[in-house]
């Protein structure tokens, strides 16, 4: 096989194709008006900025944390109504504590003012205008009480275990 023919580059054909510089024919100035010149010119408008990146961050953006729950109704400070007027029962055996005195017990004795709950304690009561029955959790277990509030149960305790006069 033949290789193929190729034409012959002559310098005239060199010439032809190089691009030459234009001439320019600027007014020689004072050096001082030349660096106001060249800052003018280096000061370009920049493009503008583009919000989206030019490579993906390594790690997904975060989402916002969710507000917090408030904490549900669980300790006796917030259970413990203004008024126990309803029947105080043990909710394991469905009576009323045979002993009031052994129903708490002191955190830091023999001087605390903190008393803990050993029973689940619930109220039996009246809702409403015609007292439709109701049932509320008066103490949970383990629940932490102050001297008044566990004062305030052991009475109305007591006082349901007194026999009535009539």
């Amino acid at each position: 096989m033949t290789p193929p023919r190729t034409r012959k580059t002559t310098t005239a054909d060199i010439e032809e194709t190089t691009p030459q510089p234009a001439e320019t024919t600027e007014p020689t100035e004072a050096p001082e008006n030349k660096t106001a010149a060249t800052e003018t010119e280096t000061k370009t408008p920049e493009p503008p900025e583009s919000k989206t990146p030019d490579v993906a961050p390594l790690e997904p953006p975060s989402e916002p944390e969710p507000a917090p729950e408030p904490d549900p109704l669980t300790t006796a400070q917030q259970l413990l109504p203004a008024q126990i007027t309803g029947l105080i029962v043990d909710a394991a055996t469905g009576q009323a504590p045979p002993d009031p005195d052994t129903v708490f017990v002191q955190v830091q004795p023999p001087h605390g003012n903190t008393f803990r709950c050993t029973a689940r304690l619930i109220e039996h009561f009246g809702m409403g205008t015609y007292n439709t029955p109701a049932t509320r959790l008066l103490v949970p277990v383990g629940a932490d009480l102050k001297r008044g509030q566990m004062e305030r149960v052991v009475v109305r305790l007591r006082s349901q275990l007194a026999p009535t006069a009539k």
